[in-house]
């Protein structure tokens, strides 16, 4: 699992990589809650375009994200078919805009 972390003005982007499963989901997880405070009333962007898989610790991850995040500001972009399943199957297709 790789992930990366961009903090623009007004906005975090955050890349994920690989599979997101309990194991990589402890690394992030640490980072999502030290950049949590910077997330707070910012867009943020989660491009999953080279996500291949994600479990319900993945899944608690975008929750978390969500939740730290500006009010409806949390947008997933890139979401293989695959995963896009995985949120409709959970309804968290309708939690998120996804781009």
């Amino acid at each position: 699992m790789e992930f990366k972390f961009v903090e623009k003005e007004n906005e975090l982007e955050i890349t994920l990589a690989g599979r997101l499963d309990t194991m990589s989901s402890e690394d992030i997880n640490a980072k999502v809650t030290e950049m949590a405070s910077k997330m707070a009333g910012k867009m943020v962007t989660v491009d999953c375009s080279d996500l291949e898989y994600i479990s319900s610790s993945g899944i608690r991850l975008l929750l978390y994200i969500r939740k730290s995040a500006a009010p409806g500001q949390t947008t997933l972009k890139g979401v293989r078919p695959e995963i896009m399943q995985i949120l409709k199957v959970t309804k968290l297709d309708s939690m998120f805009t996804i781009a």
